[in-house]
């Protein structure tokens, strides 16, 4: 597996917008978020299996009209397990984070049961590894999606509206050689197509065909598998807060030219000299956000926490301020907790 360096957890800082209300400078961060599932550190070579058995034609596919009348249609949705593990597959190989990735798209499944998915057996899983030389096998069990296609009469403009909504549930099993004991995770997902206008059948027209429409949404599903399989990144926002002091002031000049270090001892200077309880709240703010973009995350709850208390010592409370350091302080928590596991993940 690729190694990320927990240090460069956080990489950029972002485009700075300024707030004249809150007299906040928002920064964007890059933050390196664990993977749903655990692999073995030492499974390099991913062999992802197509084990599913087509959704019949007439399961799962409705239409209903104005009117309230439904129909069951017949769709085609025997590509869907294919284009959902080619675009998983294709995004896993560009993330480097195995050694390699193979596909078997053609099902492996000699079943006709589709509602009960079957589990590969130790011998297959032990004969697909040894002729595809892989130590992890990814398997597709099920891919089902239940598509339901509405139109409404929006009577505020007297327009007609056309929308698609298509639940997706993929189940998904994870295997190695010589190994009987398998892990199986479930996932839904939804996604909506939607068409407006004051022309009842252009609206219709403009909807995707429901074929169509289906294999966009097993695309989107077999990308957004990636983020559950391996470590991802995230962007977040932080909040530096902007204040008339000069030594706070001072600090932030530092902050436009990534000097984290000279920010940090100015900061921590006026912290721990200025008598004032909302600049200690505000240096203390800013100094947690300073040390969790060093990489120093028990620094930065440390003064998070403190900002917290400070700003709940002031005379006029500043309640947007307090609810923010409150969040972020249950976010650094939650950063914490996400460390640990990532380095189980990572091998470190």
């Amino acid at each position: 597996m690729k190694l990320y360096k927990l240090k460069i957890i956080l990489l950029l800082f972002g485009v700075v917008l300024f707030s004249s209300c809150t007299q906040l400078l928002y920064t964007s961060l890059d933050v390196l978020r664990p993977a749903k599932v655990e692999f073995n550190v030492d499974a390099n070579n991913l062999l992802i299996v197509n084990n599913s058995v087509v959704q019949p034609v007439n399961y799962g596919h409705i239409t209903t009209m104005m009117d309230g009348k439904s129909q069951i249609l017949n769709v085609n949705s025997d590509s869907l397990a294919i284009f959902c593990l080619t675009a998983l597959g294709e995004e896993l190989e560009n993330k480097g984070f195995f050694a390699s990735v193979q596909l078997l798209p053609k099902t492996v499944n000699k079943t006709s049961e589709f509602l009960t998915p079957t589990i590969l057996s130790m011998d297959t899983v032990n004969k697909l590894c040894k002729r595809n030389r892989s130590n992890i096998i990814l398997s597709l069990d099920r891919i089902k999606v239940n598509d339901d296609q509405d139109e409404f009469l929006i009577t505020d403009n007297f327009s007609f509206l056309n929308s698609l909504e298509a639940k997706y549930e993929t189940i998904w099993s994870i295997h190695y050689p010589n190994k009987p004991q398998s892990q199986t995770v479930t996932y839904k997902d939804t996604l909506y197509w939607e068409s407006e206008s004051i022309d009842r059948k252009k609206a219709l027209n403009d909807m995707p065909k429901r074929e169509d429409a289906l294999i966009d949404g097993a695309l989107e599903v077999g990308r957004k598998c990636v983020g559950r399989f391996i470590p991802n990144w995230d962007k977040v926002d932080r909040f530096f807060i902007l204040s008339n002091d000069k030594t706070l002031k001072q600090g932030m000049d530092s902050v436009y030219v990534k000097n984290w270090k000279s920010a940090i001892d100015i900061w921590i200077s006026l912290y721990e000299s200025t008598k004032k309880t909302h600049v200690q709240a505000e240096a203390a703010n800013n100094l947690a956000i300073a040390y969790e973009i060093s990489g120093d995350i028990d620094k930065a709850l440390d003064f998070a926490t403190k900002s917290y208390y400070c700003f709940g010592k002031l005379t006029f409370p500043d309640y947007q301020s307090f609810i923010r350091v409150s969040d972020y302080i249950n976010e650094l928590n939650q950063r914490k907790k996400e460390i640990e596991i990532l380095k189980k993940q990572l091998g470190e």
